[in-house]
Formats: structure tokens, C-alpha cells, sequence
């Protein structure tokens, strides 16, 4: 069935809404949506009147509301993933002093549906809702590396490459390679691949079907996050990962 035309509207001005930075124009907003300014105009008050946009004083700029923040935050408390790992997460963070990520598969990214910080002073620029490539995240290679092959490979044949640093992976040769090891070694390492400066580790959540649903994440500054550090945080890493799938059903 074809989506409603009118719908179709109202989301695409909230998610481009959502890709801003700061306040925006209404004729910006109809330029870059191919709007008629009256068309985008007449959305953004219907908008506005059920509280998810907001007008600055003078009228003429727009802004999301946190009306959509809490709708988020609640589809998130009712995930069953991230009610179960959340506690196990800040236990993990609490041994580790590192940041703790969980991540799911969405789309050709990992999106972060949960995050606790370390008590270190410089907190992590990473946020609930972000998206990480698969390839250059070690959430990204944890879940893909234990998907079914068919679904692996699929994933792999229509993955395009995007050089973030000077260590993410190139091609599909090195891609597979990379996930082969993450696979018998039972965790995936993210060493300064997406950032500079951040070296993360990352294993996978599996379900009572035995599907991998999601992973987990620790994550921090080279400068802790110490290459001699990584098979013993690797180890806190498993076994949090291992009483997550645990309680959500998962019998080896």
C-alpha cells in the first residue's frame, strides 16, 4: 500500500528537524524538502499546535520540541534488550571505568539504544540514537560477524566503504577477514578505526533463539584504553555479554 502523502510530509519535516543543529528557516526548510513554503508553513503549525515543533519569538524559525524525546524514551524503556542490560551495563562500567554502549542492527548502521558513562572526566561525545557504521565500530563487527552467513554476506555485498581514519577497513576482502576473527575469538576491537583517539571492544548479545540481537560495548581513550588492557576487558566484556543472553533466554 502507498504511504499516505501527508504523513510522509510530517516525518520528513520532523526528521530533517532532527539532523539541525540550531533553529531553522521556514524557507531553508522548504528549499531543502522541495516544499512549497505555504505546503511546509501549513505542516509546521499542525506540528506545532500538537507540541512537537516549537516557533522562536519572532516567528519566523523552528525548532523540535522534546515532545519526541520522551516518546523515544519511552519506545526505549519498553525494549526488553535494554531493560535487561541496562544494570549489567553499569556493573561493567563501575569494573571497567570505560564507557559501556549497547548497540542493534539498523539498517547498514548500529544505532546506540542505551549508553552509561565511566567516572572519567572526559566523557564519551557518543549519545543515545547515534548511528555507527558496521565496519568501523566494534558493535557493528560483534553483530554482523554472528549473523547467519546468508544474511553476513548479504550485508558484505552491498556494504560500501567509507574511509573514517586511517585504520578503518578499505575493501570486502579485509572486511571478512576482520569478521572471521571476531568470530573465533568471540569479541571485536574498534582500534581507533572510527575516531581517533577511541580504541572500544564489542561482543554479542544472542536471544533464546540463539539470533544475535544486539551487542555491547566498552569503549574509551587510547590512553586507558591500553592495548595490554584488551584481553582482560575483552574477558568482563564476555561475561556480561554472557548473563545478558543468559536472561533473555540464550542456552549454548
Amino acid at each position: 500500500m502507498k504511504p499516505n502523502e501527508s504523513t510522509v510530509r510530517a516525518f520528513s519535516i520532523i526528521e530533517y528537524l532532527a539532523q539541525q543543529d540550531d533553529w531553522v528557516r521556514l524557507r531553508a526548510l522548504a528549499r531543502d524538502l522541495g516544499l512549497h513554503p505555504a505546503t511546509a508553513y501549513r505542516f509546521l503549525s499542525s506540528l506545532k499546535d500538537l507540541g512537537y515543533v516549537k516557533q522562536d519569538p519572532e516567528g519566523t524559525r523552528y525548532q523540535l520540541t522534546l515532545k519526541l524525546a520522551w516518546i523515544a524514551s519511552r519506545a526505549l524503556e519498553r525494549t526488553q534488550l535494554r531493560g535487561v542490560a541496562h544494570p549489567w551495563m553499569k556493573r561493567l562500567a563501575a569494573e571497567t571505568n570505560e564507557t559501556t554502549h549497547l548497540g542493534v542492527l539498523d539498517g547498514d548502521k548500529v544505532a546506540y539504544i542505551d549508553k552509561v558513562d565511566s567516572s572519567q572526566p572526559v566523557e564519551m561525545r557518543s549519545r543515545i540514537g547515534a548511528r555507527v557504521h558496521i565496519h568501523a565500530s566494534a558493535l557493528g563487527k560483534a553483530i554482523v560477524a554472528f549473523l547467519p552467513e546468508r544474511s553476513r554476506e548479504s550485508i558484505i555485498e552491498h556494504w560500501e566503504p567509507v574511509g573514517l581514519t586511517t585504520n578503518t577497513i578499505g575493501n570486502q576482502a579485509a572486511f571478512r577477514q576482520e569478521l572471521g576473527l571476531v568470530r573465533s575469538r568471540g569479541y571485536a576491537v574498534d582500534d581507533e578505526e572510527n575516531e581517533i583517539g577511541i580504541r572500544c571492544i564489542g561482543a554479542p548479545i544472542f536471544d533464546h533463539t540463539g539470533s544475535v540481537v544486539g551487542a555491547l560495548s566498552v569503549s574509551g581513550w587510547t590512553i586507558t584504553m591500553t592495548p595490554e588492557r584488551i584481553p582482560q576487558l575483552a574477558g568482563s566484556l564476555r561475561f556480561t555479554c554472557a548473563a545478558v543472553s543468559q536472561e533473555l533466554g540464550f542456552r549454548p
